[in-house]
């Protein structure tokens, strides 16, 4: 289904190209469904970067064909093969699903068109049998290991209640990877609990949580200490700790790790601040999403979340992202998602170059990518993946600050 969503002026921006050479690329986009707003966000930061290129490039212009399906997979296959039946067409992004994108890849593979796939996080994606598949996201696998090395290092929780969810195959790698790393590093998992239906009723985890609450009293004294964020780029993180002067019988829970959809995790931080459970939070990706910011700037303790951009990082260009999406969404950008968008197109435009087949261009020059400076930070590719940095963003009381980047 096509999306017309683009304003006068930004069609008249396509139209203007005069006697310049024209990349058109397609982008998919779900702006349906569970992550709708989401991939909405990725889609504007894809659109702005068209509109930044075309006001900056007088010999080169970019046109974007835009679709929108839904999850079902046969919606996914008609969308592809639209955008591959578009005449000229160079290359596509888009999806931020990874089970989309476990559809999508194959079909521009068949078709032998370069597909960059934008947020999908899924490992497995650039493999043999897709040479014309491409991954700008941190991987499941990576993000469950820097996310545990984060948790039992700086957050310093060596006993952790670990809630996660089968129903993704990106998210069930980030907790299989969470899990394995956090109990090499030392750690505990106290409780695991998995979601394996996609309307759990969700109490029995309360009650779970409830069940290792600490005893009211307790021979072992204890002393709080604020403990600054260590090993990583960014030291601004602060939690609360506690130090035992001799150890409890029962070992207390020390942060909740929350690796399931969005849903799920919005519901849970719903449920543990009406029954009062306040405990650190840690997040995976999918805390990273328009419709968990209410859910974050409520709760009222500690949380951290990866992320795969930073929207508060000290860097000129995140600046004026953030304030170009502003002026032209009326909004600002939510999530790290709106930069992979922006980044998608701007590696595209790179790898494309001036004169030749740009097809061959971006399957050739894409994956030879080194120290490309975008939105979400220094991008280079080894093979078919990028290599960019991983963020861990720390919310105090619903305050927003850059706790880490882990290249």
């Amino acid at each position: 289904m096509k999306i017309l969503i683009l304003t006068l002026a930004f069609l008249i921006s396509f139209s203007s190209a005069g006697s310049a050479e024209e990349l058109i690329l397609g982008g998919l986009f779900q702006v349906k469904g569970e992550n709708s707003l989401t991939a909405q966000e990725a889609m504007n930061g894809a659109i702005l970067a068209v509109k930044k290129f075309n006001d900056a490039s007088h010999d080169l212009k970019i046109k974007i064909d835009l679709e929108s399906p839904t999850d079902d997979q046969r919606e996914v296959i008609e969308a592809v093969n639209e955008l591959t039946s578009t005449t000229g067409i160079s290359a596509a992004t888009g999806v931020i699903s990874s089970e989309t994108a476990l559809t999508a890849g194959p079909a521009f593979q068949a078709a032998q068109l370069p597909f960059l796939c934008t947020g999908a996080e899924i490992d497995g994606l650039t493999g043999p049998e897709t040479s014309n598949v491409f991954t700008l996201a941190v991987p499941d696998g990576v993000i469950g290991k820097h996310l545990a090395k984060y948790t039992y290092a700086t957050v310093e929780a060596e006993n952790i209640f670990l809630i996660r969810s089968t129903m993704s195959d990106a998210i069930a790698g980030q907790a299989e990877s969470f899990a394995r790393n956090y109990k090499k590093l030392g750690g505990t998992v106290l409780k695991q609990l998995e979601i394996t239906t996609k309307d759990s009723d969700l109490s029995f985890i309360i009650k779970a949580i409830e069940a290792l609450a600490p005893l009211p009293e307790s021979d072992s004294k204890t002393t709080t200490k604020e403990m600054g964020a260590t090993n990583f780029i960014d030291e601004g993180a602060v939690f609360i700790t506690q130090n035992r002067t001799s150890p409890p019988e029962i070992q207390e829970i020390e942060a909740i790790v929350i690796l399931a959809s969005t849903k799920v995790s919005a519901e849970l931080l719903s449920l543990m601040k009406e029954k009062k459970i306040n405990y650190n939070i840690v997040g995976g990706t999918s805390f990273d999403a328009v419709t968990m910011v209410k859910p974050i700037e409520s709760w009222p303790g500690n949380i951290v979340y990866a992320s795969q951009a930073s929207l508060t990082r000290p860097d000129k260009l995140v600046t004026l992202f953030v304030k170009a999406y502003t002026e032209m969404f009326g909004t600002k950008p939510l999530t790290g998602y709106s930069a992979l968008g922006f980044d998608s197109i701007s590696l595209l435009a790179h790898a494309a170059g001036k004169t030749g087949n740009k097809s061959a261009n971006i399957r050739a020059n894409l994956s030879a990518t080194k120290n490309f400076q975008g939105v979400s930070g220094n991008i280079s590719f080894a093979g078919r993946s990028a290599q960019k940095p991983l963020y861990i963003i720390q919310s105090d009381s619903g305050k927003l600050s850059l706790a880490a980047e882990i290249q």
